[in-house]
């Protein structure tokens, strides 16, 4: 069959046409010559951002509209749902974060119950609080020895659906932030026995089912709405993200209806152009795409295998301290042919820094400071790394070095020396190793609702230091970032076993969004 032109193409050869603007954005493709004209196209960011702009059109004819997609916008959204095994397919160039407030309202009636997964991004609350749903929540356990949260099991969904036959949608996330995979084939048929739909959000998954080493999408394992982020580990810009539609359990115009209310109306053509070719680039490479990726992470576990301090937790296997049953396994795709099933995400590397004597910030820092290695984000306990088909031989090389010689010099005992407290020392900070490391059961302490989120966010505010915020009942939302997956939400009482662990979180210097200083909002006289 006979493609059509890419949109990037498409694109620049109108930005070399004689057709003149006479309408929005203001820059009318015409950013060097203004700048020219002020004297400041000196630099090459400038630039690069006047290039950008000759591409950067509004809905002109000839170049369809997002929210009423007739054709060369309709064909992109076709060719992705081709790819994923998408009934309909949905371009969000506001991220992931419309792609879940649409997939949310469109699924759950106002002020409907939601049975959702706990460690859920924050624009999941935002959906919550703005459609007024009433949340219930599935507490994921926490991996032992490691600190991140697991996947939720089918046997949490079926329970908790048998409790609350009155939930409208279920929403979990798959893959995690930190990699970690759940059995949305088999949640998906307990979901559907109920009747309802299965929403995904699957963001940091968008190569799944793109090669045999990844895990299958959940757009072909059953899940009624999927969200992917393009940009966070697919050869595309920032911002971009698709949502998958199967089935008939959600009505497709409501669908239509909320994205255009969450999108923007002014869609960036360079950032759709953008996706259409990463999936032009799917589409013509296939699963070879991935190649060159499986080969240097494998050189990249054979050359950091001898590290005797920092551990690497990865999709090859479960780590023994976990007390948990490794479910690396493969299993037949619902497309036919065998899948690999890891427990976690192969591009998802989380170094482990507890029995270095290091907190997962001062490994971050250590990486970025002296390596110019610039990790995705720290925890309590451990740094994680996301590597793409994009990172190049020389990525994987530095990383892999950068780690052999922090271990080595965690052994001769370099950063003891040369670094005060927070270390994992032996028979010292055993609290904080419990806490982060060891804890038991869900890594969110389970607290009590108070009110909903929509009544705490309108009530009146005061301002309550850290220290003595036991018993308060939390006024905003308050998660680390990134992640953004709320600790508490508007509305719940903080308990001593969730401030003791922000205390450590911020004594650790770690980004805790929803304080200011020592200072959290709490609700007036509560």
């Amino acid at each position: 069959m006979k493609q059509d032109k890419a949109l990037s193409e498409e694109l620049f050869a109108y930005s070399q046409s004689d057709y003149y603007p006479l309408h929005m954005p203001g820059h009318k493709r015409r950013l060097f010559w203004i700048r020219e004209k002020a004297g400041e196209n000196e630099g090459g960011g400038k630039r690069l951002l006047a290039a950008a702009a000759a591409l950067d059109i509004t809905e002109i004819d000839g170049f369809d509209d997002l929210h009423d997609p007739k054709g060369r916008l309709r064909g992109c959204m076709e060719r992705a749902a081709r790819l994923y095994g998408a009934a309909h397919t949905f371009y969000s160039v506001n991220g992931s974060t419309a792609g879940l407030l649409t997939a949310i309202s469109a699924a759950a009636p106002e002020g409907g119950r939601l049975l959702m997964a706990r460690n859920c991004h924050k624009a999941v609350y935002h959906a919550v609080y703005l459609r007024r749903l009433q949340p219930v929540y599935l507490y994921p356990d926490t991996v032992t020895g490691l600190g991140i949260a697991d996947a939720v099991t089918p046997g949490q969904v079926e329970e908790a659906l048998e409790k609350n036959p009155d939930v409208a949608a279920v929403l979990l996330t798959s893959p995690t932030y930190d990699g970690v995979v759940a059995d949305v084939e088999k949640i998906a048929r307990i979901v559907h026995r109920f009747r309802i739909p299965l929403i995904v959000d699957g963001a940091h998954g968008a190569h799944f089912g793109f090669h045999p080493d990844f895990p299958e999408s959940p757009v072909r394992l059953g899940a009624d709405l999927t969200v992917v982020s393009l940009h966070k580990t697919m050869p595309c810009f920032t911002q971009t993200a698709l949502l998958h539609v199967c089935g008939d359990y959600v009505d497709l115009q409501k669908i239509r209806l909320f994205d255009s209310i969450y999108q923007t109306s002014s869609p960036s053509y360079v950032l759709m152009a953008g996706m259409d070719d990463c999936m032009r680039l799917v589409e013509k490479a296939g699963e070879g795409l991935w190649t060159d990726f499986f080969a240097r992470r494998k050189e990249f576990l054979e050359q950091t295998r001898g590290l005797s301090l920092l551990r690497l937790v990865t999709a090859e296997g479960m780590p023994e301290e976990s007390g948990r049953e490794n479910r690396a396994m493969p299993q037949e795709s619902p497309v036919g042919g065998k899948r690999a099933r890891p427990w976690m995400d192969p591009g998802k590397i989380l170094i482990d820094s507890s029995r270095a004597g290091l907190t997962g910030k001062q490994l971050y820092d250590i990486l970025l400071e002296e390596y110019h290695l610039q990790p995705e984000m720290a925890a309590g306990s451990y740094v994680t790394a996301i590597m793409t088909c994009c990172d190049d031989e020389a990525g994987w090389r530095r990383l892999g070095e950068a780690l052999c010689r922090i271990d080595a010099a965690c052994v001769a005992g370099k950063y003891d020396r040369c670094r005060n407290g927070g270390f994992f020392r032996p028979g010292q900070d055993r609290r904080q190793k419990e806490m982060l490391c060891g804890r038991k059961g869900s890594l969110y302490p389970k607290l009590e609702t108070v009110c909903s989120i929509s009544d705490a966010l309108n009530a009146g505010h005061q301002k309550t230091p850290l220290s003595k915020a036991v018993g308060k009942i939390s006024g905003t939302f308050l998660n680390l970032y990134p992640p953004g997956i709320p600790l508490a939400v508007p509305g719940e009482r903080l308990s001593a076993e969730l401030v003791a662990l922000m205390e450590e979180y911020v004594s650790q210097g770690l980004s805790l969004q929803g304080m200011q200083g020592e200072f959290l909002d709490t609700i007036e006289g509560a």
